[in-house]
């Protein structure tokens, strides 16, 4: 029998095909695109890859905000010849909905982190991943019918001095008849949309992480500080696109997304699991069921050797002592981490979003090791039990919004490891 999450999962990714498909349906078909020599445009380049980058940071709001402007750009005679994704039936939907989160951001300002934070968690695990999956159609399309050539000759040029693949003579001079009977015109059509689609993944993943800060800050005026941040930047990128500034910026982004996608791509997964029980377990009041014998999800908060912060694994208790379990990549074979923590050393306390796991040090200080799901939150107590741990129930106001604090503002800064004597893999 499907379970709730997985019966979401697949509302999303029907909704998302249909929608695609029937936008797709009502606009004209394109003549099919042939490959033809373009001279190297800088200023084209910037668009290009300001479009790229502007998409994959806010695709629901580039998706509405482009699509109305080429669309009122186009003379009138000419709009029924747009590309599905320049249609009203398409972009239409998507500026109602970006609208409602608009109004969302606005007056939620108003209302206490506890209360938002379930919407917000909604509008990740919905609305952000939804956009994604339609985004990605919208820009392989706009590679075929030939908006990226700018982009796709710098593939073609990427990949001849990669792979040192000659450029056949037909195909440097122009003929659109040879390029298209031996197949290159749709190679280097693949290719672009793959170096493409690349760009866009990276870039999402570093959005999606900028979205799942915003869900995890504990307060409501910082959740629109940083949504209008991000919003900025995107409006600059898009504003810019035509010229140097435009380019290099996209650039910057592009390489700092880069640089940080090992951490993103983890914060982005915790975003993910949280968002989905906050929505389940807190939103629509689930049931949790009973506690796993073998252990709880959850996600490590520190170092524990070359294991970093945010990696989800199963915490156990093992002769006294902490025992996280976990999976490279989430697929690979399973490890075990013997933390070498002594369970009755530890605590738990329920915290803004999820109980968590912490250890008091000799000075007084509390380190947090690991934070338990979200589904666990009403069975603390019995969590508490099942890994030996401390538990108490004072002061859990104080305690929850200054670790809170204190644990945010260590995500934005570099985790210090910490030293467990027995640690080991």
């Amino acid at each position: 029998m499907f379970n709730k999450s997985k019966v979401l999962f697949f509302v999303i990714m029907i909704c998302s095909i249909s929608f695609v498909l029937s936008a797709f349906a009502a606009a004209p078909k394109p003549a099919p695109a042939s490959y033809k020599q373009v001279t190297f445009n800088a200023e084209k380049l910037s668009q290009e890859v300001a479009q790229v980058t502007g998409l994959a940071l806010n695709p629901i709001f580039c998706m509405s905000a482009l699509g109305a402007y080429y669309y009122f750009s186009a003379p009138e005679q000419d709009r029924a010849a747009l590309p599905w994704h320049l249609s009203p039936v398409f972009w239409g939907p998507l500026s109602v909905v970006l609208g409602l989160i608009f109004l969302k951001d606005t007056f939620g300002v108003a209302f206490p982190k506890l209360l938002k934070s379930p919407l917000d968690a909604f509008e990740i695990l919905v609305e952000k991943n939804t956009s994604a999956v339609i985004a990605l159609p919208v820009l392989v399309t706009s590679v075929t019918q030939g908006q990226f050539q700018q982009l796709q000759q710098l593939t073609q040029l990427g990949y001849d001095s990669l792979f040192s693949v000659a450029v056949p003579v037909a195909l440097a001079a122009g003929s659109a008849d040879v390029a298209v009977n031996s197949g290159l015109d749709m190679l280097l059509m693949t290719l672009t949309s793959l170096t493409a689609s690349m760009i866009f993944i990276v870039v999402w993943v570093l959005s999606q992480a900028f979205n799942v800060l915003i869900l995890l800050c504990p307060f409501s005026l910082g959740d629109a500080i940083l949504s209008a941040a991000k919003n900025s930047l995107v409006v600059l990128i898009i504003g810019l696109s035509g010229n140097s500034a435009g380019l290099f910026l996209s650039l910057a982004v592009i390489a700092f997304a880069v640089y940080l996608f090992p951490k993103t791509l983890r914060l982005v997964v915790f975003g993910t699991v949280m968002s989905h029980d906050l929505v389940f377990y807190k939103l629509l009041r689930s049931r949790s069921g009973s506690l796993p014998k073998d252990g709880v999800s959850c996600f490590s908060s520190c170092y524990f050797g070359r294991i970093p912060p945010m990696t989800f694994g199963r915490l156990a208790q093992q002769d006294g002592a902490l025992q996280f379990s976990y999976r490279s990549c989430l697929f690979f074979g399973k490890k075990i981490v013997k933390t070498g923590v002594e369970s009755s050393s530890c605590e738990v306390f329920r915290g803004i979003i999820s109980p968590i796991i912490v250890l008091e040090e000799e000075g007084g200080e509390q380190v947090q090791l690991f934070r338990i799901r979200p589904k666990f939150y009403r069975n603390t107590e019995q969590v508490a039990e099942l890994l030996g741990v401390r538990w108490s129930d004072e002061a859990v106001i104080v305690k929850c919004f200054s670790g809170a604090v204190r644990w945010y503002l260590g995500l934005l800064r570099k985790t210090p490891r910490l030293d467990v004597p027995g640690a080991s893999v």
